[in-house]
């Protein structure tokens, strides 16, 4: 109900100190359990105390609340790691503070002033748009509250605002500063630039051994070889069990006899279908085909042409006309069939082509059908051959004995964290490879560790030893050295060209004639403010330095792309007056104040914060929450 409250307070100060009152719980500096606090009281402050009651009947509904927004119940345990228990600790503190200083000035609400606020609330307005006792009723033992709870909370709220006003409600904006606000925001401008490539420094060369030297020990973190560890694996799936060797022949001609169509190529006709809207038009051009005509002449007769016609090669089940297919797969190859009668009409059929169903030899498959039965077999012995493994290893056979025993194969890897090798390159076919390469940079030399489940794949795992990270040698890298001194050294010389280029700008000299002595494109951004979005190769670094100085201004900064340089001149600046009366300015003042307002709202309670203090009873708090 306090939600509701809040969401229907009206004035900018009250929406100001709502905000307020989420003070975060670490600015009170809270301590561990304090003596002289009774054990229904949960914090006290100054000569104000939060009672175990009133905490309990906040965090249950920021529980509530909590929970509804991720969709399912939050433990005690996950609302302590979410931070809920200090969160509402944090503002119950806060209000406590606030309603202590307000006792202490006497600050009150009368019972009439208290009813009309209540009755005014829209929080409780029923169909008929005023206040509905029944609904205000009902409305309050939801969020588990009596009215007198009710009332005196609410009491407490408005006490609370009117502190809020004496402090902050009277500041008001000055113009200047809502002026300058607004200047800041709406000044725009036209900017000119180039953008420079990493092409421009073409007299690089090649590194000395003293500059080679000298980078490798400036960046000598850059070329550390990782950790790298070797590792034992052993994984067990279908296939690892399948032996098809196993299957006798008669086993298998068994499985084929059973299944031959899986073994068999469906017969298939090229068929060509020509639909007519009428039956007397179709009898006659069926005469035509019996007195010797050819189909492709009997359709062009039509006025179509013989591939509009063509159904393509098919199977028998792929016609969907029943009595289509039923004609189609009785034609003889070069056969054309009587009028029939089809779901779209009459049609004459043509079939010269037929392709005969096929069955593939036993010999021919027999290999394959002995690999499946085999790796069915496996699939069903696999979870007792992964049990004896399991009880193996907990009889401590090592993996290796594990391995010969069962025809298994255990491979040994050497591979850093991200799975790759001492060179950098990616290790192949790595098991269940996040997992592995997490559990085993994880676990320790000689560690029993649990297996891993790769779909139907079994992995088993050991670290054998670890080679901890090490400086490369300049000798193993010096190509890579090299490269990236190049890559540095031009873009260090890129950078110093774009300063010349901006200090040729700044001495007088146009953007066009110093684009075109660089061979480079200039282009133009009009209208940019300070909140813009620049274009895709104008960096938000270029942006910001538009904005240093007055028309005319030039800069050099960094590109979007790491080897590109910006260089750039404020063509025009345009300034927006500023119209007091303007509603974007209006509001603009308003957001303004209220800052201003929370400022001045915020200092207050941090000077209350150190004159009052606080302390926790954290046995009763722990009490409330539950959590471990």
């Amino acid at each position: 109900m306090l939600d509701s409250m809040r969401k229907h307070a009206s004035g900018p100060v009250a929406k100001i100190l709502i905000g307020i009152l989420i003070i975060s719980f670490g600015v009170w500096g809270v301590a561990g359990a304090l003596s002289g606090i009774g054990t229904n009281t949960v914090a006290e402050v100054g000569n104000t105390e939060i009672s175990v009651v009133d905490f309990d009947r906040a965090y249950r509904r920021e529980l509530q609340n909590l929970s509804q927004q991720v969709g399912t119940q939050i433990t005690p345990d996950q609302a302590k790691a979410f931070g809920l228990p200090n969160r509402v600790l944090a503002r119950l503190i806060t209000e406590a503070a606030l309603d202590d200083q307000a006792e202490t000035l006497g600050l009150g609400v009368s019972q009439d002033t208290l009813v009309k606020e209540i009755a005014a609330d829209p929080a409780f307005k029923g169909a008929a748009g005023t206040f509905d006792r029944a609904y205000f009723v009902q409305l309050l033992r939801a969020n588990g509250l009596n009215e007198d709870d009710y009332v005196l909370e609410r009491r407490a709220v408005e006490r609370r605002k009117q502190l809020a006003d004496s402090i902050s409600g009277g500041a008001t904006l000055p113009v200047t500063l809502a002026e300058a606000v607004h200047m800041y925001q709406s000044e725009a401008r036209t900017i000119r630039y180039i953008v420079m490539p990493a092409s421009l420094i073409t007299d690089v060369g090649e590194p000395t051994a003293d500059q080679l030297t000298a980078y490798y020990n400036d960046h000598k973190a850059d070329w550390k070889r990782p950790e790298l560890r070797e590792i034992a694996i052993m994984t067990l799936s279908p296939d690892d069990v399948a032996r098809p060797s196993d299957i006798d022949d008669a086993t298998a001609q068994k499985a084929y006899d059973a299944d031959k169509a899986q073994y068999t190529t469906p017969e298939t006709r090229h068929v060509y279908q020509l639909i007519f809207s009428d039956q007397t038009t179709a009898d006659e051009q069926a005469a035509k085909l019996k007195g010797g005509a050819s189909f492709e002449s009997v359709v062009q007769s039509t006025g179509r042409q013989l591939a509009d016609t063509d159904l393509g090669t098919v199977t028998r089940d792929k016609l969907i006309d029943p009595k289509v297919a039923e004609a189609a797969f009785s034609l003889p190859a070069g056969g054309t069939s009587d009028v029939i009668v089809g779901s779209f009409g009459p049609v004459l059929l043509w079939v010269p082509e037929v392709n005969p169903s096929t069955v593939k030899p036993f010999d021919e498959v027999k290999a394959d059908i002995k690999s499946n039965l085999a790796l069915e077999a496996a699939r069903k012995d696999l979870s007792s051959v992964r049990d004896s493994i399991e009880d193996a290893r907990a009889g401590g056979a090592t993996l290796q004995e594990i391995a010969t025993k069962n025809k298994l194969t255990l491979r040994s890897v050497n591979v850093d964290a991200t799975g790759n090798d001492g060179d950098g390159k990616p290790v192949a076919d790595l098991p269940a490879k996040d997992q592995l390469l997490k559990a085993a940079f994880e676990s320790d030399v000689g560690i029993d560790n649990q297996a891993l489940a790769d779909g139907d794949t079994t992995v088993w795992y050991a670290v054998s030893a670890i080679d901890p990270a090490a400086d490369r040698p300049l000798d193993s890298v010096k190509d890579q050295v090299a490269a990236a001194w190049k890559k540095a050294t031009i873009a260090t010389k890129l950078a110093e060209k774009a300063k010349e280029t901006a200090a040729r700008l700044s001495k007088g000299e146009t953007m066009d004639a110093v684009a075109a002595s660089l061979g480079l494109t200039v282009q133009t951004d009009e209208n940019q403010t300070r909140g813009s979005k620049p274009p895709a190769d104008f960096s938000t670094d270029a942006l910001k330095a538009a904005f240093d100085g007055p028309k005319g201004y030039a800069a050099a900064v960094a590109g979007v792309e790491p080897d590109q340089q910006i260089v750039l001149q404020v063509e025009s600046v345009t300034e927006t007056p500023f119209v007091k009366d303007d509603p974007k300015e209006v509001s603009l003042t308003r957001q303004l104040a209220d800052a201003m307002q929370n400022d001045l709202l915020q200092q207050y309670i941090s000077e209350l914060q150190n004159e009052l203090g606080a302390k926790v009873n954290q046995q009763a708090l722990q009490r409330v929450i539950g959590a471990s």
